[in-house]
């Protein structure tokens, strides 16, 4: 038996009880075979694009991405855009969700983002969000801008900007 039979095993048993108990689980079986196969740490967006159900991803990308379920009022927002194609609909999530600065704090890395601002403009635009005054409490960028040049230098490489 694979660790993914006892994950979906466990799903059902909770679920079961759950229905039961007359409640109604929270996460889709789907969802839960995606965050129980992903890497904590680090998420491949190719993998999760997999998901051809609009709102099985939108709660899949919030509960791998952003490491909680979707909350009511985000959950309304992209109620009308549900209808959209998957592709679609999955890159207007995607982007968003990388954009924010809820994203930003946390320590997920993203790969193959088939999504990607890259991909579209050919521009760095995840570079200026890794450097840009929104992602960096006020205090850094004080004493950034107190910097002598070549430590602008490395800390922009650090960064990955420069």
């Amino acid at each position: 038996m694979n660790d993914m039979n006892i994950y979906t095993d466990i799903y059902d048993i909770v679920s079961e009880n759950i229905q039961k108990a007359g409640g109604n689980f929270q996460t889709s079986r789907i969802c839960y075979e995606k965050i129980a196969s992903s890497n904590p740490v680090t998420v491949d967006i190719s993998e999760l694009a997999e998901i051809k159900d609009n709102s099985i991803f939108l709660e899949t990308a919030y509960r791998i991405l952003l490491q909680r379920n979707i909350d009511e009022n985000a959950r309304k927002s992209w109620e009308n855009r549900l209808e959209l194609p998957a592709p679609e609909f999955q890159k207007l999530v995607t982007r968003s969700i990388i954009r924010s600065a809820e994203f930003a704090n946390t320590k997920i890395k993203v790969k193959n983002n088939i999504y990607s601002e890259k991909n579209s403009f050919g521009g760095n635009i995840d570079g200026i969000r890794k450097a840009s005054s929104v992602t960096m409490p006020e205090k850094l960028m004080n004493m950034y801008r107190k910097m002598p040049a070549p430590m602008k230098k490395a800390a922009k490489k650090i960064m990955g900007v420069e």
